[in-house]
């Protein structure tokens, strides 16, 4: 267990608990977004951030005279050990007679110094902290968005302005390929039997809540088999808009392989349920594969919008950036963080 407070003489420093979640809501309220989903549902917000055991991923600086707390700093960890984790909701007050105390940089160095977290990442990263982390040294980046468009869909309505060209529907050399259905804890603990998900830096507690306990969104888990054999799994949810829905892949459990391995059924899937398209946001993978499987590179079709916001809904192009401290290893998803979640 890391320690719960610092030393630090200008501030009072520490990790949150279970009677911090008010105060630390209606800080994101004031001075994060008004109205923005993590200060007024309760249990979303627990859903995220509160441990079973009570503590509350979150760093927090109080300023010493007043005790008002003046920076946050949330975090998402992947596995037991929190050896890697999402940032999320890193705010500091800007009131003129706070700077002095550099609260922002104060969260992210005491929880750095008390997680040691190998691996750290955000895949929502605003424009005005990019500068931040790349002058802590760590990697920039935009994310990938990539789509497969269902060619015999005539008149679309979430996809705006669709390409000409739809892609090719190119046929796997692996053999029998096939997905599992994953919907009980102990499916996902048959899954891992199967499969080192070491790798992955996510373990089989984190699947479990961050998909198949969501209190707001249905995830769809496929075990994933190439040649009889499990290659890892991919995780997808359907939205809705306008009377139509598009698959969106949001995780994705194992190498390019899996994915691969998993597309042919998944636009099977697609063309069975008049889905519009299937989409794929994520960094870190091999964009000739990605290609090879059938997608198109949204980068490529700028007049194409393949929408983000479907909460409310908006046909308008969001590009998603990433800062990660292990650019050679890493991959990412929409699910990695904090950025699918209902806005």
């Amino acid at each position: 267990m890391v320690a719960k407070t610092s030393p630090n003489p200008r501030l009072n420093l520490r990790f949150g608990d279970h009677a911090d979640i008010e105060t630390v809501s209606n800080f994101i309220d004031q001075h994060w977004q008004n109205g923005h989903v993590l200060s007024r549902d309760r249990e979303l917000f627990e859903y995220m951030f509160l441990e079973k055991d009570g503590r509350l991923n979150f760093a927090l600086a109080f300023e010493p005279l007043s005790n008002e707390l003046i920076a946050t700093l949330g975090y998402l960890p992947t596995n037991f050990s929190h050896s890697r984790i999402s940032l999320s909701m890193w705010k500091a007050r800007s009131d003129a007679h706070l700077r002095k105390h550099k609260a922002g940089l104060a969260v992210l160095r005491f929880l750095l110094e008390e997680l040691k977290p190998q691996s750290i990442f955000s895949t929502g990263i605003s424009a005005d902290t990019r500068d931040i982390y790349k002058f802590l040294d760590y990697s920039c980046d935009v994310m990938n968005h990539h789509v497969i468009v269902n060619d015999q869909i005539l008149e679309f309505k979430i996809l705006l302005n669709p390409p000409a060209s739809l892609g090719s529907r190119r046929q796997s050399d692996l053999l029998n390929e096939s997905m599992l259905v994953v919907e009980s804890e102990s499916d996902l603990q048959r899954f891992a039997q199967r499969f080192d998900l070491e790798k992955s830096g996510k373990d089989l507690g984190y699947l479990n809540h961050r998909y198949l306990e969501h209190p707001r969104f249905q995830y769809s888990i496929r075990e994933v088999l190439a040649d009889s054999k499990t290659v890892g799994s991919v995780v997808f949810r359907r939205s809705f808009a306008n009377e139509r829905s598009c698959i969106r892949i949001i995780d994705v459990i194992g190498d390019e392989i899996c994915l691969k391995s998993a597309i042919q059924p998944l636009i099977q899937e697609m063309l069975a349920n008049g889905d519009e398209y299937i989409d794929l946001l994520s960094w870190g993978l091999d964009n000739r594969q990605v290609k090879d499987m059938g997608f198109l590179n949204c980068q490529d079709i700028p007049s194409c919008i393949v929408p983000e916001y479907f909460s409310p809904f908006s046909q308008t192009k969001v590009d998603r950036w990433l800062f990660t401290n292990l650019p050679q290893s890493e991959k990412f998803f929409k699910g990695d963080g904090d950025q699918d979640r209902p806005n």
